[in-house]
């Protein structure tokens, strides 16, 4: 599918993943309309093709799609872009999926069919939380490039999993150990030494 026309030069750019070429199409021309720019991508495949040719910011994903499932590409794309935000979109999402999407470092998990203004709200979230951070660990923990010492790539990884999992839980320590399957005291050892701030909610 192609991008109708779009190119990503710069500024946050979304990959919106989904084999319902209506619902895509329709997604893509309201967040485009809002200032967005947008990827897309109509298969897991596809959408594997985008992250080795396009630069992407934040990703969105269909669940449940023919062939591969959304957390098959999630698998893949951990690989190739170990720092990128992903969210999930789906009606049938049972517990072990919503789990699943959790431990591949889901960021969000929005219920099909999806509001626009609330993919919208998704999306700025994604935009002001991560823009400018994401691009810099992302290039930090490059596999290709050889001059990062892989020490600071594997540091960069872990505190963008920290900050994922704190946002995720709405600060929750608790819940963060339970999902990174670290105790209290290294969990709080990282925290300290990577420079990251818990989040405070009202």
């Amino acid at each position: 599918m192609s991008n109708d026309g779009m190119e990503s030069d710069g500024g946050f750019t979304l990959l919106l993943v989904d084999d319902d070429h209506d619902v895509l199409a329709a997604n893509a021309r309201f967040l485009r309309l809002q200032g967005i720019q947008v990827v897309l991508a109509d298969s897991a495949d596809t959408a594997l093709l985008r992250l080795e040719s396009e630069r992407v910011d934040a990703i969105i994903t269909d669940l449940c799609m023919p062939e591969r499932s959304g957390l098959e590409f999630a698998a893949d794309a951990r690989i190739r872009r170990p720092l990128v935000p992903i969210v999930f979109f789906s009606g049938l999402a049972s517990v072990a999926d919503v789990v699943a999407a959790m431990r591949l470092g889901a960021v969000d998990f929005l219920e099909k069919p999806v509001e626009p203004q609330d993919m919208l709200a998704t999306v700025l979230t994604l935009r002001d939380r991560y823009e400018g951070v994401i691009n810099n660990q992302r290039l930090s923990f490059d596999l290709a490039d050889e001059t990062v010492p892989f020490r600071y790539r594997v540091l960069a990884y872990e505190k963008l999993l920290i900050e994922q999992s704190l946002s995720m839980h709405d600060g929750q320590v608790g819940a963060v150990i339970d999902q990174l399957q670290i105790n209290r005291r290294t969990l709080n050892d990282k925290m300290r030494r990577l420079g990251i701030v818990r989040p405070i909610h009202d």
